[in-house]
């Protein structure tokens, strides 16, 4: 994303912009979307929009990176114990933005929407083994692996399940990957090696 003041006018104009391409994710596919769909649902012009974004798929990346800022808030205000996956959160958040994920999965968009969580699932996963594990080594599976092991893991299955239209619910889905993900964590989490 370009870099620029955030003043209550540039803050506007993200939101206009942003709010427009949720909207327009719901009627149509994210390939056939414009820049011009983008100017004319927001209203602004040719001009500020290029101040602001590179094109639609900046667009796409910070609608992400607002979503997963609200999710990560909404976590903190639940004062949930820190988990190295906050699997059950996420499941639950994806099901009260069932249509905005639904349509984050049409598409290109679904590659820029996946890409951008992976990564920032990725760092918040590899920040909290840092913590979790100070005291004991990975002498034999380095954090960054871990975090995408366990981002793509969860990632794959969130994205099953709502392409799937949600057939469990969010704690089912919790307890599925739970069993299915965690055992090896705990297993370095205890500190025992292979």
């Amino acid at each position: 994303m370009k870099q620029e003041k955030q003043d209550r006018r540039s803050l506007r104009t993200r939101h206009l912009v942003s709010a427009a391409m949720l909207e327009l994710m719901r009627e149509k596919r994210y390939d056939a979307i414009t820049v011009q769909d983008l100017l004319d649902r927001s209203g602004i012009g040719r001009s500020t929009f290029y101040a602001h974004f590179f094109d639609k798929e900046d667009v796409l990346k910070s609608v992400s990176e607002q979503m997963l800022e609200t999710f990560r808030h909404q976590l903190s205000l639940r004062n949930v114990e820190q988990k190295i996956v906050p699997s059950l959160e996420l499941f639950q958040h994806a099901q009260e933005n069932y249509q905005f994920f639904q349509a984050m999965l049409r598409g290109h968009g679904a590659g820029v929407l996946w890409e951008t969580v992976l990564a920032l699932l990725s760092r918040n996963i590899e920040r909290t083994l840092a913590t979790t594990l100070a005291e004991k080594s990975f002498p034999s599976v380095p954090p960054t692996v871990v975090s995408q092991y366990l981002a793509g893991a969860f990632l794959n299955l969130l994205r099953w399940w709502i392409e799937a239209e949600m057939p469990y619910s969010p704690g089912r889905m919790d307890e599925i990957f739970q069993r299915l993900a965690l055992p090896g964590m705990r297993t370095l989490i205890k500190g025992k090696s292979e």
